[in-house]
C-alpha cells in the first residue's frame, strides 16, 4: 500500500477535483463518497487530509464508521501538522497523551454548569419556602460552581490553542465574552455574600438566577463547536 507523510495527507482536501482522504490509527481511508465530507469540512469541524485518531473518542460514533470507507495507503509516523504551531514542550506532551487535546474541557465544563444552575434551583426554593437551609445549600453550591469555574474556562483556552490555532470565531467571541460576565459575576456574589448579611435584597438574587441562563448559553455556544446544527 502506498505511505503518505502527514504533508502528503493535507493535499488530499477533496479540492481541485482531488480525493478526501483521512487517516486513523496509522491507515488512511478514502471517505470521498461520504455526504459529511462533501463540503470538505466534516460537522464544521474535521478539515480533510488529517489523523483524526486522537478525535474519533469525541465523535458520536466510533471507529466502525471507517469500515464503510476503502483503506487505501498508511500513514507515516510523524508529528501532525495541527500541532506544529505549539511549543515543543506542550506538542510532545499531547503526542505522549493524545487524549488531552479536546477531554480536558469536556471533563470539567460540566461541574460549573451543573452547580450554578442547581444553586438558581436552591435559591428559588428558598424564596418559596422561606426555609433558610435552601439559601445556605444553594450559596455553597454556587462556591463549588465558582471555584470550578476557572479551571473549566482555563481548559477552553487551551482547546481553543491547540485545536482552533486560536482562530476568533462567532461561537469563541461568546464563550469568551459570556465568560468574563460569569467571572465577574461570581466575584461580586463572593465579595457580597461573604461581607454583608445572608440575603441582600433584589439585586442579589438576579444575580444569582442569571448563572444559570449564562452558563446554559456557554454549554450551547460549545455544543455549536463541537457537535454544530445542520442548516437546513
Amino acid at each position: 500500500m502506498k505511505e503518505f507523510t502527514p504533508e502528503e495527507l493535507l493535499s488530499f482536501n477533496g479540492k481541485e477535483g482531488k480525493p478526501v482522504f483521512i487517516a486513523f490509527e496509522g491507515k488512511v481511508y478514502d471517505v470521498s463518497k461520504s455526504s459529511l465530507w462533501s463540503k470538505g469540512l466534516h460537522m464544521n469541524r474535521h478539515p480533510p487530509g488529517k489523523d483524526l485518531s486522537g478525535e474519533i473518542s469525541a465523535a458520536p460514533h466510533g471507529p466502525e464508521v471507517f469500515e464503510r470507507y476503502p483503506q487505501i495507503g498508511i500513514l507515516k509516523k510523524g508529528q501532525p501538522e495541527e500541532l506544529k504551531h505549539l511549543p515543543p514542550l506542550l506538542r510532545n506532551l499531547l503526542l505522549k497523551f493524545p487524549v488531552a487535546r479536546r477531554h480536558p474541557h469536556p471533563m470539567l465544563v460540566h461541574f460549573p454548569i451543573a452547580f450554578l444552575m442547581a444553586s438558581s434551583l436552591f435559591l428559588l426554593l428558598y424564596l418559596l419556602f422561606n426555609h433558610a437551609p435552601f439559601e445556605q445549600t444553594g450559596f455553597y453550591l454556587f462556591l463549588l460552581g465558582a471555584v470550578s469555574s476557572p479551571f473549566a474556562i482555563g481548559t477552553g483556552l487551551l482547546t481553543w490553542w491547540v485545536n482552533y490555532r486560536l482562530k476568533l470565531t462567532h461561537f469563541v467571541k461568546r464563550k469568551i465574552q459570556l465568560s468574563i460576565i460569569l467571572l465577574i459575576f461570581e466575584i461580586i456574589l463572593i465579595l457580597w455574600r461573604t461581607s454583608g448579611p445572608e440575603v441582600s435584597g433584589p439585586v442579589y438574587f438576579i444575580l444569582i438566577f442569571s448563572l444559570a441562563p449564562l452558563v446554559m448559553l456557554l454549554g450551547y455556544y460549545g455544543g455549536q463547536m463541537t457537535f454544530p446544527l445542520e442548516k437546513l
